[in-house]
């Protein structure tokens, strides 16, 4: 490796380190001072400045993460992700019609040879995250093959969880990657079931959990289908959002980070049937909601108070799930 790719790996993990530490306009603050403080095209100044957008970006404050991955293109230096891949993602948020001649830019330059980072899986994954889902496949599709395009063993795998999740959404067939990408989930849990064989399961808490939410339509189906689960969830979709609300928050409060997928009927009942396993349990909806979270397609809970509620009801956070109170003890 050389001399600036190691430095670029050292201060990643630097700011994985200091992100234990602060929180994230904190961390980004700090980030975007250090970078400052370096000349133009100075070693670790692009990527700081990456690293900073990166931050505000989770902060939600889009004009300074904007602000930074811009400065990193015009720095030029070197970054652990071509900074206009991720710049990408905040002009598709902000509407911005910049968007589509970066995109043109970022295909035009491939053609030169491979750019640095996981561009393809980048810039496939925030046109999905707006319901671009053609122009996301595409770019999922040329990273899958970037690396050896005769071999299917030989793939980029967040291309290959990216393709596999939008190809369900847009209701395509199963393939050979698609069959792939299941064949890597199974063999990921099982490693992850021998290791706790060998060395006992963890004593504490998981950092990190999934919880399965039905989106309305798919909710009516699934009592309807399993009515026995009517009797956990409640009879509404209302009563269910609740529930999960409820369940997430406490969870939460425990300290696991909280994702929350949304599930597909029709690809539960295959996944249970795929396992061998009955779909009417809370076991199985526990491993289809793993499923979902190692796809990828999940979202993190809690949304900004702003945003739109995580179950879809359109309206924003404050006035709908986040602004439900529970009876003490519930």
């Amino acid at each position: 490796m050389q001399d600036d790719e190691q430095t670029i790996v050292d201060l990643a993990d630097e700011v994985d380190d200091l992100a234990m530490q602060h929180g994230e306009p904190e961390l980004a603050e700090m980030l975007e001072k250090r970078a400052q403080d370096l000349r133009p095209g100075e070693s670790k100044r692009a990527a700081l400045l990456s690293h900073a957008g990166e931050r505000w970006e989770m902060a939600d404050d889009l004009a300074r993460a904007r602000a930074c991955y811009e400065e990193a293109v015009r720095d030029g230096g070197a970054a652990w992700i071509d900074p206009r891949a991720s710049l990408l993602s905040v002009l598709l948020r902000l509407e911005d019609p910049a968007a589509e001649d970066l995109i043109d830019e970022l295909r035009g330059d491939l053609g030169k040879g491979p750019l640095r980072g996981p561009v393809h899986e980048y810039v496939g994954e925030a046109l999905e995250m707006q319901d671009l889902l053609e122009e996301a496949l595409r770019w999922f599709n040329s990273g899958l093959t970037r690396v050896a395009r005769e071999d299917p063993e030989e793939v980029d795998l967040g291309c290959l969880n990216g393709r596999y999740r939008v190809r369900r959404q847009l209701g395509m067939p199963r393939d050979r990657y698609d069959e792939l990408c299941e064949e890597r989930r199974h063999t990921f849990a099982s490693e992850l079931d021998r290791e706790d064989e060998e060395y006992g399961a963890p004593p504490d808490p998981p950092s990190q959990l999934v919880a399965l939410h039905w989106p309305p339509d798919e909710f009516r189906q699934l009592v309807e289908r399993w009515p026995n689960m009517g009797e956990e969830y409640g009879e509404e979709h209302g009563e269910h959002a609740g529930y999960i609300e409820r369940s997430v928050r406490t969870l939460s409060e425990q300290g696991v980070r909280m994702l929350i997928g949304d599930g597909n009927v029709e690809e539960y009942a295959a996944f249970a049937e795929r396992e061998g396993n009955d779909p009417s349990t809370s076991a199985t909806r526990a491993a289809y909601g793993a499923h979902l979270g190692y796809l990828g397609r999940t979202q993190p809970w809690p949304p900004g108070r702003n945003d739109p509620c995580w179950c879809g009801s359109g309206k924003k956070y404050k006035k709908c799930c986040g602004g439900l109170r529970f009876p003490a003890g519930s």
